[in-house]
């Protein structure tokens, strides 16, 4: 994740702010969820608060590491390595999300929650063009 922020940032500023933005709210999610598992494994909350401090620092080294590595990289290397990680990005979430709909009851307000944030991040593409 920290790769394609940092990949972002060598394309461009708004690209960079936009990965940074739909990174931040994923990893926030995500730390919530690790918090609450270790919480219910019997972790105390200050250990589990530093552990997803750590996983959110991993990410800003990759960020750090992305930006260094690919910053003399030609266009070619940066549109495969963009689309990898993009692919890769929305294979995770998909994935979750498929797993996770067989779970609950569908309803009409879950599909078109689904298909607002998928609007709302080509509205931000958009808007940042």
């Amino acid at each position: 994740m920290g790769l394609l922020v940092g990949l972002g940032v060598t394309l461009g500023s708004s690209e960079g702010l936009i990965l940074t933005i739909a990174l931040t709210i994923e990893i926030l999610f995500l730390s919530l969820s690790v918090v609450g598992e270790l919480v219910d494994e019997g972790v105390p909350r200050s250990r589990a608060a530093i552990i997803c401090i750590v996983l959110g620092l991993a990410t800003a080294v990759g960020a750090i590491g992305g930006a260094a590595l690919l910053g003399d990289a030609s266009a070619a290397v940066l549109a495969g390595v963009l689309a990898f990680g993009s692919a890769a990005l929305l294979y995770l979430a998909v994935e979750e999300l498929l797993v996770e709909a067989h779970e609950e009851r569908e309803t009409p307000v879950l599909g078109a929650m689904f298909f607002i944030g998928f609007l709302l991040i080509y509205v931000l593409g958009e808007v940042a063009a």
